[in-house]
């Protein structure tokens, strides 16, 4: 059985002629050891053997998406073309999958493979451009809400796929509604150990719970298959933030949960009028979240790096889902203690001390003596920070390309889980 988009084992799937290897193995140290992506590459994966073709759509399926790389070499050897179709016939069946085309050089590939917006590379080496665009195509907004403005919804469910028609009813109606929903991901590993859910729920500004029915009647809070589920509710009843729950009707409260849960049949794929205002009574009730999760960056705030910055705070919301913050953003006075309050409550602070900029510095000292998580990155050769950082490594760049994908792999534990693109 093919998994889901959203379960494969490799991001990517890279797709290049023999002729372009070298391109080819750039742009894979970029995406592996910089960016941090799971790649299936031929020259690793097959230890020296070559793809068949029955055996191509089978590493295709395995993979998130394709990165194709064009040139002339590959258009007129036919082989990448070949990887195209597949692709196609891959995102024909599965929509979310995703391709990724650069076009090298001027490559003539109009008239072979239409229907793709390239990423025109015009030497054998990535701009920053182009880098932030491959990283932007493998997570599209279409399904990812801005997070300056959404109202952010925790689900507690079931993800198997014998029980959770009833979950899937729910979640659809709720994205339609407009809300931004949340899930946990056991590969958050910067959300904590032990408390990685309760620091999600409380993030959120609203919490929706749906129990499937696993042949048990009694729902105990220490007692399987509900305990988990129960634990969540009762983490968010605890925050008193907007909460529906809706449980098969089969399942029984034994302990003091509220009566508040509503009836719907494990796979069912209907919703009842209680369960449709009681989701539109949520809109209204949604409110702030308890501890909203953004990230702060403390960098060089004069004019020659104002570019760097606008591209660094898009990457960080579009791939973590979380709003940014920097030092000129604050207007509340006192700014120096508003800035410091924003730096000690932040999720993350990422901090680029190329040059030890002094007020980088400082503000990557406040994050560090209030126990949050923090980063340090600098340009240049390995060294070490100034005394008072040294409690953290410095990690790495030799240039802006570097620096974009260094960007992704740091930011990837720390990202929210946002359902609606998976839906």
């Amino acid at each position: 059985m093919v998994k889901s988009v959203h379960k494969r084992d490799y991001d990517i799937f890279l797709s290049h002629a023999s002729e372009d290897k070298e391109i080819a193995d750039y742009l894979e140290n970029w995406l592996t050891e910089f960016a941090g992506f799971d790649v299936w590459y031929a020259p690793r994966e097959l230890s020296g053997g070559s793809l068949l073709a029955t055996d191509l759509q089978k590493a295709i399926s395995r993979c998130r998406s394709i990165v194709l790389i064009a040139t002339d070499n590959s258009v007129n050897k036919g082989w990448v073309v070949s990887e195209y179709n597949s692709a196609m016939d891959e995102k024909n069946n599965n929509p979310d999958f995703r391709v990724i085309a650069l076009r090298f050089n001027n490559a003539a590939v109009d008239n072979l493979m239409k229907g793709l917006t390239w990423i025109n590379i015009t030497s054998n080496k990535l701009s920053p451009e182009n880098a932030v665009a491959i990283i932007k195509s493998l997570y599209p907004s279409e399904k990812r809400p801005n997070p300056k403005n959404a109202k952010d919804v925790y689900i507690s469910c079931s993800w198997r796929t014998d029980d959770n028609g009833s979950a899937n009813t729910v979640v659809r109606k709720l994205i339609d509604t407009g809300f931004r929903l949340i899930g946990d991901s056991e590969d958050q590993d910067a959300f904590g150990q032990g408390n990685r859910v309760e620091r999600i729920i409380s993030s959120c500004g609203a919490f929706v719970s749906i129990l499937p029915f696993r042949n048990v009647e009694e729902a105990r809070r220490n007692e399987s298959p509900y305990k988990y589920f129960l634990k969540e509710i009762d983490y968010a009843l605890s925050l008193n933030i907007p909460t529906v729950i809706i449980s098969d009707p089969r399942i029984s409260k034994i302990d003091d949960q509220p009566n508040m849960w509503l009836p719907m049949e494990t796979n069912s794929f209907e919703l009842s009028d209680e369960i449709l205002n009681a989701i539109s009574n949520l809109w209204n009730e949604w409110s702030l979240p308890v501890n909203p999760q953004y990230i702060f960056c403390a960098m060089d705030l004069d004019y020659e790096a104002k570019k760097a910055r606008s591209y660094f705070r898009f990457l960080i919301e579009r791939i973590t889902g979380m709003n940014t913050f920097i030092g000129t953003d604050i207007n509340k006075e006192p700014i120096q203690l508003s800035i410091i309050d924003s730096i000690r409550n932040s999720f993350l602070t990422i901090a680029d001390i190329t040059d030890d900029n002094l007020n980088t510095c400082i503000e990557a000292g406040i994050a560090i003596s209030s126990n949050s998580n923090v980063v340090l990155i600098t340009q240049g050769k390995q060294r070490r920070p100034p005394f008072m950082l040294r409690s953290l490594q410095l990690k790495n760049f030799d240039n802006e390309v570097e620096k974009i994908g260094l960007i992704h792999k740091i930011l990837w534990p720390y990202r929210r889980r946002i359902l609606n693109a998976e839906f």
